[in-house]
């Protein structure tokens, strides 16, 4: 270490899980490291979705501020931190593109000013989450009974570990490691 700068490859995902649990402390220096470190990344994610450099500049600094903001609840036993900023930027692009494709607001001299807008999904929203909902949903049915259950119970019902381990009648450590590993084959599978 430099002058309180830590040379990293922006992959070493030791040091990325130190940046960001010093960035949970409010440490600025590993900030900016971490930035330069994967800010490239994060914005080839972001305008590969978007396709338009300025929309992925925003979403790069929303992102940055969501990571900075949310660096303490980082969990590196339900992904890799790589994995985690990836989720956070992929996000923020598919809001968004969800933004950009409401309709514009008339112009107030336009006789359709005064129409309700319709708030339901709109077919493209429909068919992305029915895309990414089947994806999940198959990747879910090749995790094993244990692993498959505790991500259902955990994300989708919103219960802790504690909770969950005891529901299962399960060590906690057990929980946490179907978990863990379920998370990873999970993250493999819709990868791939």
């Amino acid at each position: 270490m430099t002058q309180g700068r830590i040379a990293i490859k922006a992959t070493d995902p030791t040091q990325l899980q130190q940046l960001l649990a010093e960035c949970a402390l409010g440490n600025q220096r590993s900030f900016e490291t971490l930035y330069r470190s994967v800010s490239g990344q994060l914005y080839a994610v972001a305008l590969k979705s978007l396709r338009r450099e300025d929309w992925a500049e925003e979403v790069l600094q929303e992102s940055f501020i969501r990571i900075w903001h949310n660096a303490g609840r980082y969990d590196v036993n339900l992904s890799a931190p790589m994995t985690w900023m990836i989720n956070i930027t992929r996000n923020l692009a598919i809001d968004q593109l969800r933004r950009h494709h409401e309709q514009p607001l008339p112009d107030e001299d336009s006789p359709y000013a005064l129409e309700p807008q319709d708030e339901r999904p709109g077919p493209l929203d429909q068919s992305v989450t029915a895309q990414e909902n089947a994806a999940l949903n198959r990747c879910l049915d090749t995790l094993e009974g244990k692993q498959r259950q505790s991500i259902i119970i955990a994300y989708f019902q919103g219960i802790s570990y504690s909770d969950l381990a005891q529901q299962m009648q399960a060590p906690l450590g057990s929980v946490k490691s179907w978990i863990r590993r379920g998370m990873e084959r999970l993250r493999t599978c819709l990868e791939g």
